[in-house]
């Protein structure tokens, strides 16, 4: 990126957990921001630097006009949601990304960064899993998130739209409320009564600061354009270990854990 030049971004989902954090990474930055969510939160709208316009990404029409100046785009909105049904996983988050590439197709941006997820792996053969790794989605989420990549790679190909698939592990930090962290509430209510299976798989995960600066560096790179990048960190821990050591730091005893074998 030009640094003497203010560079002008969109981030869709912007009041989410993901969204939210590249925001605050986008302003730590100095960049004017061009923000859209369903539904506007106060702790990221109200804030100098930032553009908010609610819009819903499955409404083409509410799209237009929103890439006006716009020099880069990171597209993280999606239902992510296990346990939704297909119709509106699919509406979300595979038409949504189908709107959002035909309304890109006539505005100037330099990149698209499209979040989708480690999780179109399924359980993966082996590890580190690579991008190259044939994806073999289990669930309907999973499976609505192979879609949306497949869709927005193929307006690359077709139509020369600069699109960058990111695929994160599963992410944790500050302000999630799913996901990994849901393990965390359910320790710190001593719901959690047992260390699922033997213990011993050592999960992918990423620290929500690293995924954005991971698609901050990205979306400049020319080289990136039209590639794939699995997102996590070089952590080797067992879910054995992580569980015991969040429940020391949860003052939660640990000594009640059992293993749920299966």
């Amino acid at each position: 990126m030009n640094k003497n030049v203010r560079q002008v971004i969109f981030v869709t989902g912007a009041c989410g957990f993901v969204g939210s954090h590249m925001v605050d990474f986008l302003l730590s930055k100095g960049h004017a921001v061009r923000a859209t969510d369903l539904e506007a939160k106060s702790s990221v709208i109200n804030r100098l630097g930032i553009e908010f316009i609610k819009a819903d990404l499955t409404r083409k029409e509410a799209l237009k006009g929103l890439f006006e100046n716009v020099d880069y785009v990171f597209h993280i909105a999606a239902i992510f949601d296990y346990w939704a049904p297909w119709e509106i996983l699919y509406k979300v988050n595979v038409e949504g990304t189908k709107n959002l590439c035909e309304i890109a197709l006539n505005s100037d941006i330099k990149s698209m960064v499209v979040w989708s997820s480690g999780a179109v792996y399924g359980v993966p053969k082996q590890v580190p899993v690579k991008e190259t790794d044939k994806i073999a989605p289990i669930n309907d989420y999973e499976k609505s998130k192979a879609l949306q990549e497949k869709v927005a790679l193929k307006f690359y190909e077709e139509n020369g739209l600069p699109i960058i698939i990111l695929r994160p592990a599963s992410i944790y930090g500050p302000r999630s409320k799913y996901g990994t962290s849901i393990i965390l509430f359910l320790m710190a209510k001593g719901l959690l009564k047992a260390i699922p299976g033997s213990g011993k798989p050592k999960p992918a995960l990423v620290h929500v600061r690293d995924v954005v600066g991971a698609a901050y560096f990205l979306c400049d790179e020319k080289r990136a354009v039209g590639e794939i990048f699995n997102v996590a960190d070089d952590s080797k821990y067992t879910v054995e270990e992580l569980l015991l050591a969040v429940a020391k730091m949860l003052n939660v005893k640990s000594t009640g854990f059992t293993f749920q074998c299966g």
